[in-house]
């Protein structure tokens, strides 16, 4: 029995957090179990078999999106290790972890019985189906704040992740979020980790152009949204 690979699998059935210290001992494991030195070539026809069902049907959540790598090269990275640390601006896996059984089973899921899909995960976890800020820009700094403007996909990032943010940094965080094409907005604070203030509401609007039949009412109020976000959404 390898101990090193039972201990890890234990670390997966328990839905260890992604956080340093389970990334930390999850590696040492991996390294202990000696699986790296197993390269493709020493594979059973079998196993290569198995691995290549599993891979052709997770490819996109194991590697990205748009990863083309064949399977024995995708293998033979692995045991490689070559991957340096990559993070995403704003990336919201590192202020709460996700769970290594939820990356594992992926985005749509249908690989682990009774493990979340990583889509269902991130919007209870995080609020919003991609945990990342997208467009992410600094617009405005000083000695004691900084302004950032970025966008989430159909909704704001969660409550938690902003009060995880504010706890951490022992700072106020104020957040402004608008999206027109469901017709809402929002005003929160957050001091030391609580949620002091949390308002939201519907968009209000103006009138289209009458005489433009491609024209679109602007969005006109509440009057405290106005000018706190670079945009309304999509």
């Amino acid at each position: 029995e390898n101990l090193a690979f039972t201990r890890w699998l234990e670390m997966l059935q328990n839905g260890v957090e992604l956080d340093t210290s389970g990334c930390r001992k999850l590696h040492e494991l991996w390294q202990q179990s000696d699986i790296g030195w197993r390269r493709w070539d020493s594979l059973s026809d079998g196993v290569q078999a198995e691995i290549t069902r599993l891979y052709s049907a997770r490819r996109h959540d194991w590697s990205g999106l748009w990863s083309r790598k064949d399977v024995s090269a995708w293998w033979e990275q692995l045991c490689e290790n070559p991957l340096s640390e990559r993070t995403y601006p704003f990336d919201l896996l590192q202020v709460l972890p996700s769970r290594l059984d939820v990356e594992i089973n992926g985005f749509n899921g249908k690989l682990m019985t009774g493990i979340p899909t990583a889509y269902d995960w991130y919007l209870a976890r995080y609020g919003t189906k991609w945990p990342m800020g997208y467009e992410l820009n600094v617009s405005s700094c000083g000695d004691d704040f900084i302004q950032i403007d970025f966008d989430t996909p159909w909704s704001p990032p969660d409550a938690a992740v902003m009060e995880e943010l504010s706890r951490r940094y022992n700072c106020v965080i104020e957040h402004w979020y608008a999206e027109q094409g469901c017709d809402f907005c929002g005003y929160a604070r957050y001091v030391n980790g609580e949620t002091d203030v949390y308002i939201t509401d519907e968009l209000e609007w103006g009138e289209a152009d009458p005489d433009d039949e491609d024209s679109f009412p602007d969005v006109t109020g509440p009057e405290w949204i106005i000018n706190n976000v670079a945009h309304f959404g999509g």
